[in-house]
């Protein structure tokens, strides 16, 4: 049966606590999507890199599994409701996968979010530029990754990058740089100096990769250097590492 186009691929739909940027320690709906085209090598979702058959809903009294593609609609019900059986939720976090790969689905999808109240907290790679303007005006807060190409398969991805930044511009915007060792240092420092000239006040959170997740870990040494070379070049600069991780959460 084909599907319909706004019916989307989607892994699982859970709550927990935000552990990467700005709004770690929040509370969240998290619906991670299922699909991606880039290949990251620290990439710690490879399950949902692919298209999956089924859908995880993880609810308050357990897991349900649904058919992929899923209605928008329906999926939209299923968040409100754990959002409602959970004090404290900050907003929906779409993430994946790469969310702005299924615009049709998400364009309808968040709208529905939003008529339940639920702010949208978008995690994006930001390198599709078309479904970034069409997401943009639906989305509260955009964590989007800046990608080093010694890391992420040898793409160039910073023109791209220039493009997509003004079109989050309008939203509460701050910017993820994952590093580790071997990354080309050059890299980094075009990151900062990318984001610098579009707005110097645009947060980057430096993101030391998570041990064991393809990457070698970055040292100390490494990390206070790209923390004082961002900090030259902009003027909110933060190290947060992936703090779910060490809290054991999903």
């Amino acid at each position: 049966m084909t599907a319909q186009r706004d019916q989307g691929y989607v892994h699982e739909v859970f709550r927990s606590i935000q552990g990467e940027g700005l709004y770690v320690g929040a509370m969240q709906i998290f619906a991670r999507l299922s699909g991606c085209s880039f290949c990251c090598n620290y990439c710690d979702t490879r399950g949902a890199a692919l298209r999956t058959e089924e859908c995880a809903l993880r609810g308050i009294d357990g897991d349900t599994m649904i058919a992929n593609p899923v209605d928008p609609a329906e999926l939209a019900a299923f968040v409100a409701s754990l959002a409602g059986a959970t004090p404290g939720i900050h907003s929906l976090s779409v993430t994946g996968g790469e969310p702005l790969e299924q615009p049709d689905f998400l364009e309808v999808f968040l709208v529905h979010v939003r008529a339940a109240g639920l702010p949208v907290y978008l995690e994006t790679n930001g390198l599709l530029e078309g479904p970034a303007a069409r997401i943009a005006p639906l989305s509260d807060v955009v964590s989007m990754d800046i990608k080093l190409p010694s890391l992420c398969g040898g793409t160039d991805t910073f023109d791209i990058y220039s493009k997509v930044l003004p079109i989050f511009g309008a939203r509460e915007l701050f910017c993820k740089v994952v590093v580790a060792e071997g990354m080309k240092y050059e890299e980094f420092t075009g990151a900062a100096d990318l984001l610098a000239s579009y707005d110097r006040m645009v947060p980057m959170v430096i993101q030391p990769v998570t041990p064991g997740c393809g990457c070698e870990a970055a040292g100390a040494a490494l990390i206070e250097r790209c923390c004082i070379d961002a900090a030259r070049r902009l003027v909110k600069v933060r190290v947060i590492p992936q703090c779910h991780t060490v809290m054991g959460l999903r």
